[in-house]
């Protein structure tokens, strides 16, 4: 007899990884650049809902020790996972509880940060309504809530191919299956079509998303029963019947019109009325499909000018680069840095290029706006102290510039931050997150919450090494070893010497990479 309490994300798992979004720092810097008062990160509490094996929470609860995390989920064999995890870590601030979202009591909260990502539009109707009245049951006063959906317009183009492989795969019952049909249904109308026109176009691009996701995440996505977006302001209105308001987005960047000519945003002030109209017709013009929107509580007063003074409260990073070799910092002259995902920035104004350089060297340790100040005067062979940005004029300069650039994704703002290790030391030691994680698979997660895909054999031996006891020569020696075991040393003309300096400088090159993504310690 089949288990009545098994679900499909029981036969099937659901890919599990880590969502830098979610973080408590990202939920809190939002709230506090909109007035809000939210909890410090690392003293909060935080509830994930659909939180499958934990992979999301896990790497929250072993960074922040003095916060306390609960997941819950229905699907007993990813709890199961997620819990042996947790004791093979020996976490003791976070609970994997199994149980039904609609049979969440009353006495489980308050939480400061409420996530419920990949759920909202892949669940009933009863089950959306009651997300959102545990966020207004259980949020605490300065609360904030992370929903994540499918949006419109763009998921009506998501719903056209969805609709073609469900009629496909409509004879298939076994999950494996379904899958397999559904990639090859994608595969043969994309390459069936030989008209340079929109929709071979269009077919293409849905090929090549569709080949990205794992099997889990297409089986559960794009396969499932529900798949319910909606537009924007039905969200809205939805969480406005629970006395919940719309905080923003859990990526700021999302929010601004900065990619758009000045006629076009323009034109889309003139349209919008409200700052929820506003949000809306940007989604009409990003053909946006999918949202990661932040609530709180609706009698919450929040501020929603832009106030750059705001700026002194946080901690910055930025993996921006100069794209001049030379940049000169200490004149009018305009300097361009290049950073994440095409983004760039210009700006002629030296305390603003200086500040740049020295985020960029100092990746991925972030510095408090006053320490990144005071270093940039220094770059700049400037002597004083730092007034408020209120009543200094070149700070206040700054913190707009800074704010510009955390709109376009080239600065990143953070309200806590870890001890991140920016050099290699002698006795290198790498997050035990992270040396855990790689004996268990090929993802691990950087200390910003980011997941990172370790491919090659190799590079998974020398993360799992890197526990402090090794100094360069004995880390080394291991690395040769490990070579020589997998025929994998190549020793020109049999000179062991030159391919042993080879060897010691990729290494070098491989251990100062994994202190850039953020996965040593200090």
């Amino acid at each position: 007899m089949a288990d009545p309490t098994r679900t499909t994300y029981d036969e099937v798992l659901y890919p599990s990884h880590t969502h830098s979004q979610t973080h408590p720092d990202r939920l809190a810097t939002i709230a506090t650049l909109f007035g809000m008062r939210p909890a410090p990160v690392d003293g909060c509490r935080v509830l994930e809902l659909g939180c499958g094996n934990g992979g999301n929470l896990i790497p929250m609860a072993f960074g922040l020790p003095t916060s306390e995390f609960v997941g819950i989920d229905l699907a007993a064999r990813p709890l199961a996972q997620g819990q042996a995890a947790v004791e093979a870590l020996g976490l003791k601030n976070l609970s994997l509880r199994q149980g039904n979202i609609l049979e969440v009591s009353a006495d489980a909260g308050p939480f400061d940060y409420i996530i419920a990502h990949w759920i909202y539009s892949w669940v009933p109707p009863a089950v959306r309504e009651k997300i959102l009245a545990i966020c207004r049951g259980h949020l605490a006063p300065q609360g904030v809530a992370f929903v994540s959906y499918n949006a419109y317009p763009g998921s009506h183009l998501r719903d056209m191919v969805r609709q073609m492989m469900l009629f496909h795969v409509r004879g298939f019952s076994d999950p494996q299956e379904r899958v397999n049909q559904a990639v090859a249904l994608t595969k043969f109308l994309a390459e069936s079509q030989t008209n340079p026109d929109v929709y071979r176009q269009f077919m293409k691009d849905a090929l090549e998303e569709i080949l990205e996701h794992e099997e889990g995440h297409l089986f559960h996505d794009e396969l499932a029963e529900i798949n319910a977006p909606i537009y924007f302001h039905q969200f809205y209105q939805h969480a406005r019947r629970h006395d919940l308001q719309y905080l923003g987005e859990a990526d700021y960047f999302e929010m601004q019109n900065h990619q758009f000519t000045p006629e076009v945003c323009q034109a889309l002030e003139q349209l919008s009325n409200s700052r929820i109209a506003r949000e809306q017709y940007l989604d009409f013009l990003k053909c946006r499909r999918f949202r990661q929107s932040l609530l709180c509580h609706a009698e919450v007063p929040l501020d929603l000018t832009s106030k750059p003074e705001l700026l002194t409260r946080f901690q910055f990073s930025s993996v921006a680069r100069p794209v001049s070799q030379a940049p000169d910092i200490h004149s009018a002259t305009i300097e361009q840095f290049q950073g994440k995902k095409a983004a760039s920035m210009e700006t002629d104004f030296p305390l603003a290029k200086a500040a740049m350089l020295i985020l960029g060297e100092v990746w991925p340790q972030a510095l408090q706006f006053s320490e990144l100040v005071a270093r940039s005067r220094a770059r700049l062979g400037v002597r004083g102290p730092l007034g408020e940005a209120k009543d200094d004029p070149e700070a206040r300069a700054l913190c707009e510039i800074l704010l510009k650039s955390y709109g376009t994704g080239m600065v990143e703002l953070h309200t806590h931050a870890p001890p991140y290790a920016t050099q290699v030391s002698q006795r290198p030691v790498a997050s035990p997150l992270a040396r855990w994680q790689v004996q268990q698979g090929d993802f691990v997660t950087s200390q910003f919450h980011i997941s990172i895909k370790v491919e090659d054999e190799i590079g998974r031996y020398l993360l799992s090494w890197l526990d402090g006891t090794l100094d360069r020569k004995g880390i080394m020696n291991k690395l040769w070893r490990l070579l020589e075991s997998k025929n994998a040393l190549v020793i020109p003309d049999g000179d062991e010497t030159t391919a042993r300096r080879e060897v010691e400088q990729q290494l070098e090159r491989n251990l100062w990479k994994l202190a850039r993504l953020g996965l040593l310690v200090g």
